[in-house]
């Protein structure tokens, strides 16, 4: 599923954001957009900006979402993976018809609104002007509309992907049975131990005991099946040794947390380099992906790759920093930055920053689209955007 976006979605949530308030709240929230530069933080059940009162006091007003449920997001990916090919997310998503039912753009129903303006409840300009940026905001990208409605988007097109090739092996499985969706079982036959054939007794062999054989003729015999080769059994005994030393020497921590980054520090070493292909087929990675795998552990090790690979959730005001740091930087100081899970994504400047858990902020530029990891992880968020600046500059001169 490839993300694409219309103006449709921008549409569509900006109609629902302006059914409740008056004209006058409405008004007003445009001409807080107009003349005040803030930037959108979009979490899973809300999303806020940062506005000022004519006092000159700040205020975070907060438009809340009622949620999709579990079950919800279950019956839209099914509805996905049933589709015959993959539209990614295009304009026609936005009519429930294609969800299983459930619409993805909210209701104006489905909307609350707190502020610290007004103690009463209710739309002010200012959450008014929360919902606009959101709808601005899909025109480009309509990731932060999963992430708003409860669940972000990779992990939707991670589990479409899983039905997906699901659905493919079971036909292709021979005894597959299409209705249960289930392999059918092989008949099971019986045979009474009277009939069974009996096997016959070898003959005896003459054994010569008296001349020399070597013990080992023609090396050591392969490992029984499910075993690896002796290849693979000879890599896992240098990379252990490896492991040892390491940890010894105190100079790093060679394992990874999970097997995804595990994988991409084995393949950085010379006894792993020759298994790449299988650990790209074992982590569904092709050839752009385990390069850029392979960058990520080499600019920041095994967290740089858990960066790569996985998603965490960082707290909302560990991300508010971060953006409050990289503000000074920005080429463009009043585009949106995108916060999500453990990311701070400027698209204005081609830049993305991946918080790890060695909590370092790993950069990321996009000189061709895709997120490619940068040298100079940093703990510092505002060293990390200058590191991915630094590494898009080549990039932009050539073009």
């Amino acid at each position: 599923m490839s993300p694409r976006a219309t103006d449709a979605w921008a549409r569509a949530l900006t109609a629902a954001v302006t059914t409740v308030p008056d004209t006058g709240t409405v008004h007003a929230a445009r001409r807080l957009l107009a003349a005040e530069a803030t930037q959108l933080n979009v979490n899973q059940g809300f999303a806020t900006a940062k506005f000022h009162l004519p006092t000159g006091r700040p205020v975070r007003p907060r438009l809340l979402v009622e949620e999709l449920s579990a079950e919800q997001w279950k019956r839209i990916e099914t509805a996905l993976a049933a589709r015959p090919s993959d539209h990614g997310l295009s304009d026609e998503l936005t009519d429930p018809a294609h969800t299983a039912g459930i619409p993805l753009i909210p209701s104006a129903q489905d909307f609350s609104h707190t502020c610290p303006c007004t103690p009463a409840t209710g739309p002010c300009p200012h959450t008014v002007a929360v919902g606009l940026l959101l709808a601005e905001r899909l025109r480009s990208a309509v990731e932060p509309l999963f992430t708003f409605r409860g669940r972000a988007y990779h992990r939707i097109r991670k589990a479409v992907r899983t039905a997906k090739s699901g659905d493919a092996f079971l036909a292709a499985s021979p005894g597959a049975d299409p209705q249960s969706n289930h392999l059918a079982p092989a008949p099971a036959v019986l045979v009474p131990a009277q009939q069974q054939p009996r096997t016959p007794m070898p003959d005896p062999v003459d054994l010569d005991l008296t001349a020399a054989h070597p013990v080992l003729p023609a090396g050591p015999p392969p490992p029984p099946a499910p075993l690896p080769g002796l290849a693979a059994l000879g890599a896992l005994v240098d990379d252990a040794a490896h492991r040892a030393q390491a940890l010894l020497d105190r100079s790093e921590q060679p394992a990874g947390p999970d097997a995804g980054t595990d994988l991409a520090r084995f393949t950085a070493l010379e006894h792993g380099a020759p298994y790449r292909q299988a650990a790209m087929e074992q982590l569904g990675l092709d050839t752009v992906a385990m390069g850029h795998l392979s960058l990520a552990h080499t600019h920041g090790g095994t967290a740089g790759a858990a960066a790569y690979l996985h998603r965490y959730d960082l707290d909302h005001d560990g991300l508010a920093r971060a953006q409050a740091a990289i503000q000074p930087l920005r080429p463009a100081p009043t585009a949106i930055v995108e916060c999500e899970d453990n990311r701070l994504t400027d698209q204005a400047a081609g830049v993305q920053l991946r918080y790890g858990p060695d909590g370092r902020w790993h950069p990321y530029f996009a000189p061709y689209g895709t997120w490619q990891p940068a040298p100079g992880p940093s703990p510092d968020p505002a060293l990390a955007y200058q590191a991915a600046r630094a590494a898009a500059r080549p990039h932009r001169r050539t073009r």
